[in-house]
């Protein structure tokens, strides 16, 4: 009877859950044959995980923080319905689904993430040649209908110089020709490398490494297939406010309250006694003792003004002028002390003009003496 009761409530709650509009539904196997949900006129389904779980308490969702958390085994099927307005996913028949190697049990729920996209919020990547916005989606003419169209057709995103893009394939069904070659092809270029991808991929990321990126789609077959849909995201998120920072505001806030004191407390003068009667003076001379320290912030505030840079640059330049004018200076005084010299010694040449080599001497040796 208890087991009975606990499947008919397992049921109803699994009804409600993939009737209702939202972000996640989920269902126990041997419950529901299929996952149903709808995001209604004007919106698209954006599938972004599928999974399937083990739930000890018999529960047909994840549980965030209970027991069992880590039970889960994530599927990359291709669904259909994405970009449509409502998803049906056929689960796996009996009572359990598959075996979850992370803790040794058989998953008893499939549970599926998803958002709703309005249409109006895609571009239509042949309508809009530039985007500036931090995100968006981008899809081919007609998605998820067939774009059937043979063009080409391209669109540049340009974000702020200290982000990078990220893009992400949520969905591209690309014509082939043959095994080996594309018919029709998405090609992305961010200026420091280029990617040219064709056929079928799903839930696919690229970190680009700049923040400049040109998407483009080129085709040459008749277009039976559904086209792509993608999300760019810029990174890191640039700051929304301007205000300043919170020390800033809890300074003139502390100057604020110590203005507004001011005037009804005075130093060195005992404060009323509130109700209790448990205020002294020396409390309140040392509360007002603590606030006299917040007007000091102006003056070491306007204390801490820097030189401007020509003041600084124009005594470096005067000192170095004054150095080169003293080093000239002692050269100027070596030259004439050179000059001086070398003239006495010119003047004592001039002076002496008998000096002669010892070879002007000669010996007579007949009269055994010497003669000039």
């Amino acid at each position: 009877m208890a087991r009975s009761l606990l499947y008919t409530c397992l049921l109803l709650a699994s009804f409600s859950i993939t009737k209702t509009k939202g972000e996640i539904v989920s269902s126990c196997f041997g419950v529901n044959k299929t996952i149903n949900f709808d995001c209604g006129v004007g919106n698209m389904v954006h599938i972004t995980r599928t999974f399937y779980g083990f739930n000890p308490n018999g529960q047909c969702r994840l549980i965030e923080g209970e027991a069992g958390v880590e039970c889960t085994l994530d599927e990359h099927a291709e669904y259909s319905c994405v970009g449509q307005q409502s998803c049906s996913i056929n689960l796996p028949s009996g009572q359990w689904g598959v075996s979850i190697a992370a803790c040794g049990q058989r998953s008893n729920y499939f549970q599926v993430e998803y958002t709703c996209v309005p249409v109006s919020s895609v571009t239509n990547i042949c309508n809009q040649q530039k985007l500036t916005a931090q995100s968006g989606y981008i899809m081919t003419p007609r998605y998820p209908s067939k774009y059937i169209d043979q063009k080409e057709c391209s669109t540049t995103i340009l974000v702020h110089p200290s982000q990078k893009l990220n893009l992400h394939i949520i969905e591209m069904d690309l014509e082939p020709r043959g095994r080996t070659d594309c018919a029709d092809l998405l090609y992305f270029n961010d200026k420091l490398r280029s990617i040219t991808l064709c056929g079928q991929r799903t839930n696919n990321s690229y970190s680009m490494h700049s923040n400049f990126l040109t998407i483009q789609l080129q085709s040459s077959s008749g277009g039976l297939s559904k086209g792509f849909w993608l999300y760019y995201e810029a990174v890191p998120p640039l700051p929304t406010s301007l205000t300043p920072p919170p020390v800033a505001q809890q300074k003139v806030t502390a100057a604020d309250e110590t203005q507004n004191d001011s005037s009804d407390v005075k130093v060195g003068e005992p404060k009323q006694i509130n109700e209790s009667g448990q205020q002294s003076l020396f409390m309140t001379t040392l509360k007002t003792q603590s606030r006299t320290t917040v007007p000091m912030y102006s003056v070491s505030k306007n204390s801490g003004k820097q030189l401007p840079f020509a003041a600084i640059a124009g005594g470096v330049i005067g000192t170095l002028s004054l150095i080169l004018v003293l080093l000239l200076l002692l050269l100027f005084i070596k030259w004439c002390k050179e000059r001086k010299y070398n003239k006495a010694e010119k003047i004592l040449e001039i002076r002496n003009p008998a000096f002669r080599s010892s070879n002007d001497f000669h010996e007579n040796q007949s009269n055994n003496g010497y003669y000039c």
